[in-house]
Parts: C-alpha cells; sequence; structure tokens
C-alpha cells in the first residue's frame, strides 16, 4: 500500500512540475523572441515555442534525481550520459539549426555510449533463424537501431500529440514488461508518462502552444533506444517471452514511427529529394490535409497503432512469427486505404 501511494505521489508531483514548468519556460522563449516561424508548413498561427523538450528533461531530472536519492531509482551511468548527451545536442539545433551531418555523428557517438550501457542487441532471437551474434554484427545492429529509432521519432514529430501519445503507449508497456524483470526501474515510467501529460496541455494549447522540439523527440527518443537494447538484450528476462517474439513487439511498439519514416524516405528518394528535407509527405498530414483535428489525428493514429499491437499478442501463439508478420502488413494496407488514402 505505501509503494502504490509512493507511485502515486511521484505522478502527480511530477504532473505537476511539469504543467509548471512547461508555462513557465514557454514564457521565457516567447521573451526572448524565441517563437517557431509561421510558414506555409505550420498549422499554428499564434507565438509556439520548441521548449517541450527542455521542459519535460528538466522536469525528469528534478523526479529522478529524488527517486534516486531516495533508493527507489536506479539508472545505468553510460544510459544516463547518452541522453544527456542527445539531449543538449536536439536543444542546440533547437535554437541554431545543425546540419543534419553533424547531428548524424553526434547520433553515432551517443549510441556507442549507449553500447557501454552493458546492453544492446546480442541476438536476432530466430529471425532468418539467426540468434545468437558476433561482437561486430551486435555493435553495428544496436548502433543501427539506435539511429533509426532516435529519428523514427523525431520525424513524426509534425502533429500536435502525436508523438507523445505514440512514447506514452510505449513506455506503458515497456514499463509493464520491465516491471517483472527490472523493479528498479519502474518509477521511471510513471515520472516519464507523467512529464509528457504535464507537456499535452501546452502542445494542444492555441494560444500558448509548445512544441516538443528536436530537444524532446532527441531526449525520448534515445530512452526508447535504450529500453530496445534492453528488450532485445539476450540476458534480459521478458514477461512477454511466452506470449510474443521479441523482435516482433518491439517493431509493433514502434510501428508507426518506423512505417511512416520509411515510407517518407521511400518518398523522397523517388523525386530525387534529400531523405532528410522537412516536407508534407507523412501519413499524418494526410489525416490533417483530409481535415482531421490534431487531436483526431493523434488518437486515430495511437488507437489504430495499439490495435495492431494487441491483436498480435492476442494471436501469436497460433499464428507465429510469419503469420503475425502477415497479419500486421494486412492490417497496415487495410487501415491506409481506409483512412489514409
Amino acid at each position: 500500500m505505501s509503494e502504490l501511494i509512493l507511485n502515486l505521489s511521484f505522478f502527480f508531483i511530477t504532473l505537476i512540475v511539469s504543467f509548471y514548468l512547461n508555462g513557465y519556460i514557454n514564457k521565457v522563449f516567447v521573451g526572448n523572441k524565441l517563437t517557431d516561424p509561421v510558414n506555409e508548413r505550420s498549422s499554428h498561427k499564434y507565438p509556439a515555442t520548441r521548449s517541450g523538450g527542455i521542459s519535460i528533461f528538466f522536469t525528469v531530472c528534478l523526479a529522478c534525481a529524488f527517486g534516486i536519492s531516495t533508493g527507489q531509482l536506479s539508472i545505468p551511468l553510460y544510459a544516463l550520459l547518452s541522453v544527456f548527451f542527445l539531449t543538449f545536442t536536439g536543444f542546440a539545433d533547437d535554437l541554431i539549426n545543425i546540419r543534419y551531418r553533424e547531428k548524424l555523428f553526434l547520433q553515432l557517438f551517443a549510441a556507442v555510449l549507449m553500447f557501454q550501457t552493458g546492453y544492446s542487441i546480442d541476438s536476432f532471437h530466430g529471425v532468418f533463424n539467426i540468434y545468437e551474434l558476433p561482437w561486430w554484427l551486435e555493435f553495428v545492429s544496436s548502433v543501427f537501431v539506435f539511429v533509426v529509432v532516435v529519428n523514427a521519432l523525431n520525424l513524426i514529430d509534425g502533429l500536435d500529440g502525436l508523438a507523445s501519445f505514440i512514447s506514452i503507449k510505449f513506455f506503458l508497456v515497456a514499463g509493464g514488461i520491465i516491471l517483472v524483470s527490472k523493479p528498479e526501474w519502474f518509477l521511471f515510467f510513471i515520472i516519464i508518462i507523467s512529464a509528457l501529460l504535464g507537456f499535452l496541455w501546452f502542445n494542444f494549447n492555441r494560444t500558448r502552444k509548445v512544441f516538443l522540439g528536436d530537444c524532446g523527440s532527441l531526449f525520448i527518443g534515445s530512452i526508447m533506444a535504450f529500453l530496445i537494447f534492453y528488450l532485445l538484450d539476450s540476458e534480459s528476462a521478458l514477461v512477454t517471452d511466452n506470449l510474443i517474439s521479441r523482435p516482433l513487439l518491439t517493431v509493433l511498439l514502434l510501428l508507426y514511427p518506423l512505417i511512416d519514416t520509411l515510407r517518407a524516405f521511400l518518398i523522397r528518394a523517388y523525386n530525387n529529394k534529400s531523405p532528410f528535407i522537412a516536407d508534407r509527405v507523412h501519413l499524418h498530414h494526410r489525416l490533417a490535409d483530409k481535415g482531421y483535428q490534431h487531436w483526431q489525428a493523434s488518437v486515430l493514429t495511437f488507437s489504430l497503432s495499439t490495435f495492431i499491437l494487441v491483436v498480435n499478442v492476442l494471436l501469436f501463439s497460433t499464428i507465429g512469427l510469419l503469420g503475425g508478420v502477415a497479419l500486421t502488413v494486412v492490417l497496415l494496407t487495410v487501415f491506409y486505404y481506409t483512412f489514409f488514402k
């Protein structure tokens, strides 16, 4: 009972701190004219700031510091260094626009730091009939997945609430799985989810709008990448191993960012454009162009991706990995022609 009270206390205190810091830092940014420019790609008509990421970061840091000091939370050092490094890279990018080549190099450096945590993608868990990986392939796979996950979340941050909803779903499921094997990490999931909820009010606010920015998307994306490392590490004990394949589970947790990023890159390559150029070829932009409000499009995308995850978990024991992949492809096709086409 005392643990439940403690967790609820952390949730509500973090929520209040997040709400306060998002409002306060938004005022600081507006006062210093650090606002997001309004152009043909913008959905906002009032001054908006990219202060959500740094507000969430400060909120999580404060809550985690208290959790660690009370012995309720433990965080791997190298994971902390990697996340901090990438967060400040994103913050600098929000202010001065770092070129993508430099940003990619910094992401690779953060990935190498994350690899030092002791968790990595050291097995394909039977995909292509491959299990244990040699060290060099383990390193390359881990770094590649880190960069993909971080950028996938960054690239879908173009619709109010979308990145936050996808992130909350990820942390809810990952927290439930990790609770059994790593209870010393569980408090972190309460902290990050409540921090995101405190941000959402400002993200949907019309006159005091706050965006995650690169700082927020890189901060959250790097945490997701670390948890993907843990979920795919062969030494990790997961309660879901009897329910669904680990690789399929991790893909389903980040299904929308991965699918949307792959589609956007292919379209840009076909049109002889840089895959990193900002445009409106994303799936969520299709929903917005069809008249969906941002919250409607975000909730719809969240609901569809959650539905695919739940159906796969329920049917995996019957249809297996190949059946799960086929089912996912069929559902994605049906949803695309039903809602996005």
